[in-house]
């Protein structure tokens, strides 16, 4: 679009050179279309003459035909990429190369989009200042500069004479005069053209703020030079942005020298009304010299299928008139005016060519057919002779549509009117790459969340699930694929933004967040996909630093041991209700496993949120590693746990098998009559009986948590959904804030691009979201939520504090040793049939229950002397600790430790 156009007559070549491309590149490259075989080709200059003119668009160009010194094609200013220029070319049209040409000082600053030209039926005149040899003139006024609209009152004529051949490139002459005319207005992106030494300018915007075709007006001018007048023609077609002004070059009647034709251009048809006459290839007729408008619709081109179609209105477009036909094999029939290019309404930059013929006849409203008119069939290609031609003049001029925000008097005058959004939405434009893929990155990052939030844990404690870190993956992939077509769209919005009226013209860096989408997408985009991970990192950086630094210190205080060594019996309260989670177990010989075995992973759960397990679980102060074989003394204690409320556990130690308690009376006399002291005889017998009951049939050995859970109808626990931190609900809460913006903003995005399909898919995607995000709160996930812990309280009512079953213990420093109501005996040696796991059993917890059948077959193997050796010196080791509360029982825990063999 905004190319330059002309044509030489006697080689029959279109000269197109520069214009803007697709994605508002302006171009520097020039093409000869051959009217005679409709060929296009480039030109062959001489190998002493390859330069051009740089890249542009919009400048103000005309043929420079003066006999045999200058056959050649003027190019003066335009745009390039960043600014005006002011420099001025010749394309010599027998040679094929540009030259430019030498300029004296003094003349109009570097502008672009200016109305004029030159009228070549005006013949050249020799130079005022004496240079030889004959002279034309061009003329310039108005256009657009870096700081603006200018003026279409500034006018300037640039004199040209001299010589240009290939043996004279550098020989061409020019002069520039100023000859302003009046005061009136600024105007840009209107159309002009030159009929004799008169300037005519029509519509464009008067106005320097930020528009579009919203702001265009129905104004005219003509400036006569050779009397310094102006006249402003009333009002007829409907306010054109970017349209084309030409001559009527037709010779039939006198009449048609004072004439030219408007044609093309775009206008807000919500606020004028034309009777649809651009639709239909309006053709509005001004006569320069009666300041009057006429507006017709001529006919349309059947084409090969026969239906009737005219181009499609457009903005930028390349126009020129000729005083007979352009292509086919008679030239005498009528005058052509040829149309290349342009953009139309809807931002496609165009590359066809039309042409608009006139038949030498005269029509007028009351006779509307031509003396060719033959037998009324429309013909179609070059050689078109005009049968079937009809021209309908259209009676009334364009009027605005009363649009009105607020109610008017009776008396007052409908005035078009409109919004500052509906006018920013129309100045400018982005690809379609922009326009899909930042909707998309919106839709693929909310299946992400409800991902997720599914393999989150939850507040129903189902076995461990193996689906759960697919989901994570595949969350993971889907939010780096929303992220990465994110940015490519934002991307895109600044590559490809572009005005669609004259603002199109100024510099690049002005069309960067100049509408209200454009800056609330921004502030969102950078929100949801930089500051929120950034918080998110941010938020679990001091998690990791405490998690290394809980490693560190464990490991340099020896914590990690445990409490192997430790003597204070608050640590190890367990009760024998099995309402703990947490079981005792028993002692028993380690017998390392043949071979190794694979520990199998959990892959759900809450295992799956906890990161690497970087520490080793704490052993209790009566368990030993597997791996090692010296034996470490370990104190005799006697505890009492209180009964306490314990969250149940979703691996295998939920599981509580029955144990049966023991006491004196269980034993047989002859081992009541050992020879040993109180309290060794009272050991010795208690382990002898644990050797004569049989192993519980409960108890499993086997390599999976599933085997020890209890087999029962009942349904799985539940655990209370919980509030998150303050620091991550405000978190969540912005979150969800930026994305429901987000896509709010795409809604409103895609109704205003009238892509109701797409509006109904988004919108749909986007209500299925927030459902499944209710669902996922509704079945618990994840436990730690704001709308989980909402649902939860609503659905489950609060459990009643437990109401203790003895009264409380005197206040003294026996209140930590709080004693259970059992109605077993005061001695009772509560020995789960469990031992101690190593590393290698396969658990969610590094260990797990196992059989004690190995134990009691070793201990089977041993012959008497050196059981009771063992028991002599395992003896000697312990501290034997006994608290005594008035009417309350005892309960002592005698672990074992036994070398492993």
């Amino acid at each position: 679009m905004d190319a330059s156009i002309g044509y030489d007559t006697i080689s029959r070549n279109l000269l197109i050179f520069g214009g803007e491309s697709e994605g508002g590149f302006v171009q520097s490259d020039t093409y000869l279309l051959n009217l005679a075989t409709l060929v296009w080709t480039k030109p062959s200059p001489p190998a002493n003459l390859q330069t051009s003119p740089s890249p542009r668009s919009a400048a103000l160009s005309g043929d420079d035909f003066a006999a045999s010194n200058r056959h050649a094609h003027v190019l003066i200013g335009g745009k390039n990429a960043n600014s005006a220029l002011s420099d001025v070319w010749e394309f010599d049209y027998i040679n094929q190369f540009w030259a430019e040409v030498n300029i004296s000082p003094g003349g109009p600053s570097p502008r672009w989009g200016a109305s004029g030209g030159i009228d070549t039926r005006v013949a050249p005149i020799n130079d005022p200042s004496g240079i030889p040899g004959p002279n034309n003139t061009i003329y310039l006024a108005g256009g657009t500069d870096d700081n603006g609209p200018i003026t279409i009152s500034d006018i300037w004529e640039l004199h040209l004479s001299g010589t240009l051949s290939s043996n004279l490139p550098n020989s061409s002459e020019g002069s520039w005069e100023h000859s302003p005319i009046g005061n009136l207005p600024a105007v840009t992106n209107q159309a002009g053209t030159i009929v004799g030494r008169q300037i005519v300018a029509a519509g464009g915007c008067n106005t320097t703020s930020t528009s579009g075709n919203s702001c265009a007006s129905q104004n005219s001018y003509v400036l006569n030079t050779g009397t310094n007048s102006k006249i402003a023609p009333g009002p007829c077609p409907a306010p054109r942005l970017g349209a084309a002004l030409t001559q009527n070059f037709n010779g039939f009647s006198s009449t048609f020298s004072s004439q030219v034709f408007l044609l093309l251009g775009t206008f807000n048809d919500s606020l004028w009304n034309d009777g649809g006459g651009l639709q239909k290839g309006e053709v509005a007729v001004l006569d320069v010299n009666a300041g009057t408008w006429s507006r017709i619709l001529p006919s349309g081109d059947p084409g090969i299928s026969g239906n009737i179609s005219f181009p499609s209105s457009r903005e930028g477009a390349a126009v020129l008139s000729f005083s007979s036909n352009l292509v086919g094999d008679k030239q005498t029939t009528a005058s052509d005016i040829i149309v290349f290019g342009g953009r139309d309404a809807s931002g496609n930059y165009l590359s066809e060519v039309w042409l608009l013929r006139a038949y030498n006849g005269v029509v007028t409203s009351s006779g509307q057919k031509w003396s060719g008119f033959g037998g009324g069939k429309l013909q179609t290609g070059v050689n078109a002779n005009g049968a079937g031609v009809a021209v309908q003049y259209m009676t009334t001029c364009a009027s605005a549509v009363a649009v009105s925000s607020f109610p008017s008097s009776p008396t007052s005058t409908p005035k078009p009117t409109s919004s500052g959004s509906q006018l920013s939405s129309q100045l400018y434009d982005v690809s379609i790459t922009h326009k899909i893929l930042a909707p998309v990155s919106v839709a693929l990052l909310l299946p992400a969340i409800i991902l997720l939030r599914i393999a989150s844990p939850s507040t129903v404690l189902f076995p461990p699930a193996e689906h759960n870190i697919a989901f994570v993956y595949i969350a993971a992939f889907i939010g780096v694929g929303a992220y990465s077509v994110g940015i490519a769209g934002l991307a895109s919005s600044f590559t490809t933004i572009q005005a669609t009226a004259s603002i199109r013209k100024r510099s690049s860096s002005d069309l960067i967040l100049k509408t209200d989408h454009g800056m609330a997408g921004l502030a969102l985009f950078v929100c949801l996909y930089g500051l929120i991970p950034f918080l998110y990192l941010l938020r679990a950086h001091p998690r990791l630093l405490h998690r290394h630094w809980t490693k560190d210190n464990m490991v340099k205080t020896g914590l990690s041991q445990g409490r192997d060594n430790s003597t204070d019996t608050r640590e190890k309260l367990a009760t024998a209700t099995g309402d703990s989670t947490s079981v005792t177990p028993s002692v028993g010989i380690q017998t390392p496993p043949a071979s190794p075995r694979r520990r199998v992973p959990s892959w759900g759960g809450y295992s799956l949120w906890q990161g690497s397990r970087i520490q080793e679980p704490r052993a209790s102060s009566d368990t030993e590693s597997t791996m090692s074989v010296v034996a470490q003394p370990r104190p005799f204690e006697v505890v009492n746990r209180p009964q306490r409320i314990r969250r149940a556990s979703i691996n295998g130690l939920n599981f509580h098998p029955s144990t049966t308690p023991r006491s004196l009376v269980d034993l047989d006399w002859l081992d009541q009559r050992r020879s040993l002291n109180a309290v060794g005889e009272v050991d010795y017998a208690l382990s002898h009986a644990s050797r004569t009951q049989g192993t519980s049939p409960a108890t499993a050995d086997l390599q999976s948590q599933l085997a020890l859970m209890a087999k029962t109808t009942e349904p799985l626990p539940l655990s209370p959904a919980e509030m998150p931190h303050l620091f991550d609900i405000i978190l969540h809460i912005i979150f969800h804030l930026f994305l429901l913006a987000l896509c709010v903003l795409s809604l409103v995005a895609l109704w205003s691009l009238r892509s109701r399909a797409s509006f109904a898919v988004f919108l749909t995607w986007t209500l299925a979201f927030y459902v499944s995000l209710f669902l996922c709160a509704w079945y618990g996930h994840p436990h730690q939520s704001i709308l989980t812990a909402f649902i939860s309280r609503l659905r489950v009512p609060s459990l009643p504090a437990p109401q203790p079953t003895s009264s409380p213990l005197p206040s003294s420093a026996v209140d930590q040793y709080p004693f259970p109501t059992d109605a077993r005996g005061p001695y009772v040696h509560h020995q789960p049939p469990y031992r101690a796991a190593g590393t290698d059993d396969v658990s969610l917890t590094h260990g797990g229950p196992r059989s004690v059948d190995n134990d009691e077959e070793e201990e089977e193997d041993m012959d008497e002397d050196t059981r009771q050796q063992r028991i002599e010196e395992e003896m000697a080791r312990r501290d034997v600790s006994i608290i005594t509360v008035p009417r309350k029982k005892l309960w002592i825990t005698n672990p074992e430790s036994r070398d492993s063999s």
